[in-house]
């Protein structure tokens, strides 16, 4: 059997003899499934228990002379600047950066579309140009004033006999 299909081996086998055989498993090693007698025996003398004893006797390292610096002395202490924290949409807001209208109603959307335009391209948005536009456009739509006919208003765009 491959090394790398053991534990699913182990997995599959625990699963499909759960009701015979009670298998406990090693503390060092996950992939060791120990009969219940002999468990004892194997937390003894188990490979892998070398690895954590090693760690567990070990001495720790001593600090020396040798391996001691001296403290780092700075003019400068970030801690105690007064500086404002960082505003990702401040920054946004004034930078060349192409921004999305995402969870908007549509007014919403269309309203920061225009400032966008404006940030972006440093235009007047729609404004001005419905403001040039609006004398032909008024021009254009026809209203009346005798009783006999019905009165239509005068809409910013040109649209030809329709109602509103």
């Amino acid at each position: 059997m491959l090394r790398k299909k053991l534990q699913q081996h182990i997995l599959k086998c625990r699963v499909y003899y759960k009701d015979e055989v009670e298998l406990l498993v090693c503390p060092f090693n996950k992939a060791h499934l120990i009969p219940e007698p002999e468990y004892v025996h194997h937390t003894k003398s188990c490979i892998d228990r070398k690895i954590i004893a090693h760690y567990q006797h070990s001495a720790p390292a001593e600090l020396n002379e040798e391996t001691r610096h001296a403290k780092i002395e700075c003019e400068e202490n970030w801690d105690n600047d007064d500086v404002p924290d960082y505003d990702p949409d401040a920054y946004v807001s004034k930078a060349k950066v192409v921004r999305e209208a995402k969870g908007l109603f549509p007014a919403q959307r269309k309203a920061f579309i225009k400032e966008e335009r404006k940030r972006l391209l440093n235009e007047q948005s729609d404004e001005d140009n419905d403001n040039e536009e609006a004398p032909t456009k008024s021009t254009s739509t026809k209203t009346s004033t005798t009783s006999t006919s019905k009165s239509y208003r005068a809409t910013p765009y040109n649209i030809s006999n329709r109602r509103r």
